[in-house]
């Protein structure tokens, strides 16, 4: 039977302890080590499967945090570089060496036995490490995939920096995506109405309703081209049009890649007024259909 975690066994590590509640001893890890079977990390070990990332900081004697841990321990992430978030027990002359951060304050005892920080504490790093809209998107993400209750995230904010909770702002678990939440954010900066997953249509619900009849749907992975997804795309537009919304779609390369370009349509959008207004031929949404995000 094998002795560990579900964690370290999808990362593919081992502590000490681990390999020996299995019954490997000392002479034989040795000897696995020396096959290169088994690759050691200072205390740990891991095989050819091991994630780069995770025995990278093992191998420093650090464990992995914020958006490498986030992204690993199951939330939506944005694409932000390559750099390997890590912390440590012990302080370092630098914060940044090449890809590798170190995040601060130092952890002086590790919380667990567990290759990456526990979600919270990676998130408390992720507040003081990444800007406001990644932050926010990987609260979102926690509370849309119910990884945290609402009562832990809003713990996570009244530690952070006064001007990060303000910056942050309001954090909503309905986010499909980080995708979706970089929008809404933009537009709510614009002062717009914009409510989310609203069952616009019969059996469906859209991403995000601006206004009165603007519906932005948001792709949430790169290169989304899959040709069942790409028919039951098409059929979510044509069913927003028939109740008489007009829709925009964005890709994940228009969110992540065009940032820009993408934002200033969407201010061409709000400055033509295109989201206020009666639905194309007179249709309208049925009473009591939004979905948690109150009218503004």
């Amino acid at each position: 039977m094998d002795p560990r975690s579900p964690l370290r066994r999808r990362l593919h590590v081992w502590t000490t302890a681990d390999l020996r509640a299995a019954g490997i001893s000392r002479h034989r890890q040795q000897r696995l080590v020396a096959d290169g079977a088994l690759r050691g990390y200072g205390g740990w070990f891991g095989t050819a499967e091991t994630p780069d990332d995770v025995a990278g900081a093992l191998s420093r004697g650090n464990r992995l945090t914020c958006l490498s841990a986030a992204r690993i321990l199951g939330l939506w992430t944005p694409d932000l570089g390559p750099d390997v978030h890590e912390t440590s027990r012990r302080p370092t002359r630098g914060e940044h060496d090449g890809v590798v951060s170190r995040h601060r304050p130092v952890i002086r005892r590790w919380p667990d036995d567990e290759p990456v920080l526990p979600l919270a504490v990676a998130l408390s790093h992720a507040l003081t490490c990444l800007d406001a809209d990644s932050a926010a998107v990987l609260l979102e993400s926690a509370l849309e995939r119910r990884l945290l209750v609402p009562s832990q995230v809003d713990l996570l904010l009244a530690e952070a920096p006064a001007r990060r909770r303000r910056a942050i702002g309001r954090v909503s678990a309905l986010a499909g995506s980080g995708s979706e939440t970089r929008v809404r954010r933009y537009l709510e900066r614009r002062g717009v109405r914009v409510r989310e997953q609203v069952a616009v249509f019969e059996g469906g619900r859209v991403d995000l309703l601006v206004g009165d009849r603007l519906v932005i749907e948001c792709d949430s992975v790169r290169h989304h081209g899959e040709r069942s997804r790409y028919y039951a795309d098409r059929s979510r537009d044509r069913a927003s049009l028939i109740e008489g919304c007009l829709v925009l779609r964005l890709t994940w390369e228009d969110i992540w890649l065009r940032w820009e370009e993408t934002r200033g349509a969407l201010d061409t959008l709000i400055r033509r007024r295109v989201h206020r207004g009666q639905r194309i031929g007179g249709a309208g949404l049925p009473k009591g259909d939004s979905h948690g995000t109150p009218w503004r």
